[in-house]
């Protein structure tokens, strides 16, 4: 796996599990209602989603990084690069389904599918 493409692999990971961690501890501070779109009253009622969704954002970050490991330091790096391509792959659809499902969140619908999408271009590119 070339190196702009780890890069951007590396850089979806490292978004995923901070914004896993504002989901599951900072789902209900309205300072980033622009990201959740989370009203006050709302908050009890998600706070099971928002967890969820947050575990599940943390736990594909950390899969990422246990590919990017296994590419670089394994003598097995066809099973990281699997891994990662994976959890970019996964990351391409679920931005797309996060703008089918809410029109609103355009925006983090592309951050979330826009350095996934491409880490697979550019592996696929520059093998």
């Amino acid at each position: 796996m070339n190196l702009l493409s780890q890069i951007l692999a590396g850089s979806t990971g490292l978004a995923l599990i901070s914004v896993g961690i504002l989901e599951i501890f900072f789902h209900g501070d309205q300072r980033f209602h622009r990201i959740f779109l989370i009203r006050p009253d709302d908050v009890q009622a998600v706070r099971m989603r928002a967890m969820n969704v947050g575990a599940y954002n943390i736990t594909f970050g950390l899969g990422i990084a246990v590919g990017l490991w296994l590419v670089n330091f394994s003598g097995t790096p066809a099973s990281g690069l699997a891994i990662i391509i994976f959890c970019c792959a996964c990351h391409v659809f679920l931005g797309f389904w996060l703008w089918v499902t809410e029109k609103r969140l355009l925006v983090s619908a592309i951050g979330q599918a826009l350095f996934p999408g491409l880490a697979i271009v550019f592996y696929i590119l520059f093998r």
